[in-house]
């Protein structure tokens, strides 16, 4: 069987195309590693009042529904250094822990408000070499 010039032309064009996006990969990780950015001062003002993060780490993004303030950060904090400096940040801010549980590359940290469950802090190993994801979960007690 002969294989047509424009058959063979496409098939290379085809592999250069999966070769650079191979490449993009890369980049993409690359990019992905670079410091954090900072989120926009209207996303940080959502946060309850007394919540500061400053201790452990870029606050990324902040997002307010009718019922929960998520929070989204990045830290190279120890993990076990870092579940405790969250706990004291939302402590300060009202709330209450009530449980944790660490994993070695992954920790849940647990808060209530009065009787009511209140939230939760997951923080995950990051695709970037030491470096946590903190994605925090709280009730929004001002609503």
């Amino acid at each position: 069987m002969r294989i047509k010039p424009l058959v063979l032309e496409r098939i290379a064009v085809a592999a250069l195309a999966l070769a650079a996006a191979g490449c993009g990969g890369d980049d993409e990780a690359q990019d992905a590693c670079q410091a954090p950015s900072s989120a926009p001062a209207a996303q940080t003002a959502l946060m309850p009042d007394g919540l500061l993060f400053d201790q452990i780490g870029t606050v990324t993004h902040v997002t307010r529904d009718e019922s929960n303030v998520n929070v989204q950060a990045v830290s190279t904090k120890p993990l076990d250094e870092l579940t405790v400096l969250i706990q004291d940040a939302v402590t300060a801010a009202g709330y209450r822990p009530s449980g944790m549980d660490s994993e070695g590359d992954e920790a849940e940290v647990f808060f209530t408000t009065g009787s009511l469950a209140a939230g939760q802090a997951r923080v995950e190993e990051s695709g970037c070499e030491g470096r946590w994801d903190i994605d925090l979960v709280l009730l929004d007690r001002a609503n």
